[in-house]
Formats: structure tokens, sequence, C-alpha cells
């Protein structure tokens, strides 16, 4: 009898655990929950044995939350009052690792400049999550200093964190800067990461992954505890396994802070947007990306048009001449004025208070921070001019200007709905000596302009994701979500990690 029930129990321990790793939306975990298959601690362990045993091969997460447990303790002590925490209650996320969190972990931005950067404060964002309900599981790796330190850098590498691998191909790169965060939620690290994006550095990595991300609208999602690359362009999102989760925790995010100016009390836009069954898209053009992206780019298309829907070819028609100098001038003189700041705040354990420390501190210590590339990013910055303000405005002026009117030209001249177009084509080799080989991206509009861009996981290329992207109109935030939804329900195939 002892060993038929200590076989049974084993039989249904190994169940429970194949279950509990299956779990993926904020649904499934909140069924388990309310039927009481699991709860929020049994979770959360199973994510961190999941992390022990896998995340060596990958990278993907630098550090576990070692108070993880105890808030899944004081969840579940909640749960058992009868009492629900909020829409995320018991769900576990990682943070990238250049959003600050209260605890003993510091926040580092892949550098070991941070290595003891304990500020033992949530960003804005992260108390949202808290007030919410969510476990903060851990950080996770990047490309150092949000891949703003080198021309020839490696994405998803970090001195502190190693080289992060693809999901699907461990000899792929994950692309950045946020590759941790989208390899943690394609591996079910966990069901929600957050990431951060200047240019790319949200879509990209989740496209190559095949998971679901949103880059927020500028002012939807404050910065204030984020180690800054540019305010200009800084956005905070979340990755997640389905578009719906994405954006239940975009709800949760958004919002006024008064410690971000940029920020506004948050409403939808839905005030002119009509049901629709059809949607009149229009497509731009994918010649940039790979033959076999745009292949596939093809066959979306028809299956759009299959499913009822009209597809227009498009273009970009404004002069964007100017506007990629434009962008890399504002990035390195934001980045010199505000990572300036940030340092000059950091606890006194810190050593590197300004850029040009940082600079030293890489130079004197080149064996474990620069043994692949260099800095050059860094150098460029810290000879910017900061007290040309002038030119400065003139510059932020003319490339916002020109990235929104190229946005809604499109959308005005074309008579469209929605905007789509490739993400970004498959991963390509990780190559440490010659760093990335980008073959085409549709993030930069968005991201100067400061309109909202989704990735969509909806095919594969030779079994490697590649990402459709919904290009917002200005200020279209809820048309993109909704449209986002039908296209997705059109085209999502399985883009997941064979077990």
């Amino acid at each position: 009898m002892i060993k038929t029930f200590t076989f049974s129990l084993l039989s249904v321990l190994a169940i429970f655990n194949a279950k509990a790793q299956e779990l993926k939306t904020i649904d499934e975990i909140h069924s388990a929950y309310k039927n009481n298959l699991v709860n929020s601690q049994q979770l959360t362990q199973r994510y961190i044995d999941r992390i022990n045993k896998i995340n060596p091969q990958y990278n993907a997460v630098i550090s576990v939350d070692p108070t993880a447990i105890a808030q899944a303790k004081t969840l579940d002590g909640l749960a058992t009052k009868g009492t629900w925490a909020g829409p995320l209650h018991g769900i576990p996320v990682l943070l990238k690792d250049n959003i600050e969190a209260k605890g003993p972990l510091p926040t580092t931005a892949g550098s070991l400049a941070l290595k003891n950067n304990v500020t033992n404060s949530d960003a804005f964002v992260v108390k949202q999550l808290r007030n919410a309900g969510a476990i903060i599981l851990g950080k996770a790796n990047l490309s150092e200093w949000a891949n703003f330190r080198s021309s020839y850098s490696s994405s998803g590498w970090s001195a502190v964190g190693g080289q992060t691998h693809n999901a699907h191909d461990i000899t792929r790169n994950p692309c950045g800067s946020s590759a941790g965060s989208a390899v943690a939620v394609a591996l079910n690290f966990a069901p929600i990461a957050l990431g951060t994006e200047t240019d790319g550095s949200i879509t990209c990595p989740a496209s190559v992954n095949g998971v679901y991300a949103i880059k927020p609208s500028m002012g939807q999602v404050s910065r204030n505890g984020v180690i800054p690359l540019s305010s200009s362009q800084d956005t905070v999102g979340p990755m997640a396994h389905t578009l719906k989760d994405a954006l239940l925790v975009m709800a949760v995010l958004q919002g006024e802070d008064k410690n971000d100016v940029s920020t506004h009390e948050f409403v939808l836009n839905s005030k002119e947007l009509t049901a629709k069954i059809t949607l009149k898209i229009g497509a731009l053009p994918s010649d940039k990306f790979t033959i076999q992206t745009q292949q596939l780019y093809t066959k979306q298309i028809n299956a759009l048009k299959q499913a009822g829907h009209t597809v227009t070819e498009i273009e970009v028609t404004d002069n964007l001449d100017t506007l990629f100098a434009d962008e890399y001038y504002i990035l390195l003189y934001d980045f010199k004025a505000e990572i300036n700041h940030y340092l000059s705040n950091t606890p006194k354990k810190v050593k590197t208070k300004s850029l040009e420390a940082l600079i030293n501190f890489n130079n004197q210590n080149n064996e474990t921070e620069m043994p692949y590339f260099g800095q050059d990013i860094l150098t460029q910055s810290l000879a910017i001019d900061l007290t040309n303000k002038d030119k400065y405005q003139r510059i932020k002026t003319r490339y916002r200007a020109l990235a929104k009117s190229a946005i809604t030209n499109l959308y005005k001249n074309n008579d469209i709905d929605i905007v789509i177009a490739p993400t970004v084509s498959p991963a390509w080799k990780t190559d440490l000596i010659n760093g990335d080989n980008f073959k085409g991206s549709s993030s930069s509009l968005p991201a100067i302009a400061g309109s909202t861009h989704i990735t969509l996981p909806v095919g594969k290329v030779s079994n490697l994701p590649v990402g459709l992207s919904i290009i917002a109109n200005i200020n279209q935030e809820q048309a993109a979500y909704t449209y986002a939804d039908i296209i997705d329900k059109t085209l999502s195939v399985d883009t997941k990690k064979p077990e």
C-alpha cells in the first residue's frame, strides 16, 4: 500500500508540474488559482525552477528576486480570505534590468559599473504592477546600456549577463536591447516581461523570438525609475504570450506620473471608432527584408485578402533624408545629459558618477567590459556640446514633425484603417566580432513619432519567427489595438519553440 500510494503521489506531482509549466496566459493562471490547481507560491517556484534549469543555456535572466516567494505567499494569504489583489493577481513578471525595483537586486543596465546600483525603489511601472497584484520575479538580461555603447555590438550581450541566445536557436541572435525579456517569455520563464524601447528594442526581440509586444505611444507610460537612453524616445512596454495579455498589462502600466512630465492621464480615443468586420489595410513595402520574409509577407497579405479585408500597397512619400542623422544626434545629446544626471544620483556604492567616468571604467576594465567590442557611441555622446540648446531644439522639432507627418500622410493619403509591415527579418547568427546583421526594420517611424507599434507573432521563416508590425496613426491607440486583434485572429499560427 505504501509503495502504491507513493507511486500515485509521484504521478500526481509529475502531472501537476507538467500542467504548471503549460500555464502561459493570465486567464489560464487565474483559472488554475480559482480552481485550486495551483497557488501563487507553487507557480512562482515552478518558474524559478525552470529558470534555474534552462536559463544557463540562454542567459535570458540575470537574477531572480529573492523576495518572489514571499510576495507570492502574501498574495496567497489574500486569496484564502477571498481577496483578489487586482487584474494581475499572482502573475509573475520579469523586468528588463534597466528598470528599478525594491529589494536587494541591483539595476545594472548590464554594466559592471552598476553592479552595486541597489536603489531599493520601484520604478513607476513596477508600482503599477504591484498595485495590480503582480509578483516581481526578477531581472532579464539586455544589450548593455540598451544597445547604446558600440556601433558593432552584438544584441543581447552584457558584461553582467553574457550573451543572450535566441529562444528558437541558440546560435542565433535574440535582437536587442530587451533581448532577455523576449527570450524569457518565449521559453515560459514568466508569463509577462517588461522591455524598454528607444528604437526597436521591444519590437525586434519580440519578433525574432515569437512573442507579442507593444511599444506604447509617447506619454502613455512613465519612464520614471528606468535608466535613461533618451527621454525623446524611451518607452516601457509589455511582452506576453497573447495580445490580450499584453493589452491587459498596458492598461495597468499606463497613466500620469508627476515625475515624468511627458505622461498624461491616458484615455483611449474611441469616439470615432466604429465596429468593422473588414478592414482597409495599408501594407508597407518589404523590399528591405530578406527574400523569405518578403514571401511570407505576401502570403500574409493574401490571407488577409481571402478573409475579406482590402489590402493596398502603400509607401512613405515624405522625404526622410534628414531623419536618421537627426535621430542619432538627439540620442547622443539626450544620453549625455540624462545618463550624467542618473549616474550622479546613484547610491554611494556606485563609484561611476558620470558618462566620462563610465568610459574610464570601461577602459580600466576592458577585459571584462570590452572583450568583443568597444564604446565608440559613448565617446561620441561625450563629445556632444550640451550648451548648444538651440541646435538641439531645432533638430528635435524637425525630426519629430517629419516622423509624425510621414505616418499621418500614410493614413490620410491612402484612406486606410491600419498600417502593417514585417517587423524585422528572422534572427541572424550571433557574431561577437562583427556585431549585428539586421535586414529591414519597421521601428523608426513610430519610435520617433511617438505612436503605438505592436508586433504579432504570426509567421515563421525556416522555423524562425517573423513578426508582423501594426503601426498606429498618431493618437489612435484604440484603433491599433482593435485592428491588431482582428489581424491576429486571421493570421495566428503556432510560433512556440518545440518542447
